[in-house]
C-alpha cells in the first residue's frame, strides 16, 4: 500500500476526522477508509507526494450517494471522503495537507 495514503490516513487521524466506514463498500476487494470531510486534490497529492499509480476518484449519485478521495488500484486501499460540492455545503473541513 502507498506510503502517501499511509501518511494521509494518519494526518486524518491525528486531525482527530471521524472515521465513518472502514471496509469494501462495492465487494471488490477493496479496503477503504471514508472519513467525514473532503479534499483539495492537487494540494493533498502534493503534499503527500501521491504519483501517478494512486487515482483521484468522484461520485456523485446524488440520491445514491457521494464521495470523493485517492485510491491505489494495486492494492484496493483507498482514502474518501465527501464529494466538495456537499463537503462545502456541509461545512465539513477542508483537507490540504498543511493544516
Amino acid at each position: 500500500m502507498s506510503e502517501g495514503l499511509q501518511k494521509l490516513e494518519s494526518h486524518l487521524c491525528r486531525l482527530g476526522i471521524t472515521q465513518t466506514y472502514r471496509g469494501d463498500p462495492y465487494q471488490q476487494g477493496l479496503d477503504w477508509v471514508y472519513f467525514d470531510c473532503y479534499f483539495d486534490e492537487i494540494a493533498v497529492r502534493q503534499y503527500f507526494k501521491l504519483g501517478t499509480a494512486i487515482k483521484y476518484v468522484e461520485w456523485d449519485g446524488r440520491v445514491a450517494g457521494q464521495e470523493a478521495g485517492f485510491y491505489e488500484p494495486a492494492s484496493g486501499y483507498g482514502i474518501m471522503g465527501n464529494h466538495p460540492i456537499y463537503g462545502q455545503a456541509r461545512g465539513n473541513r477542508k483537507i490540504t495537507g498543511a493544516e
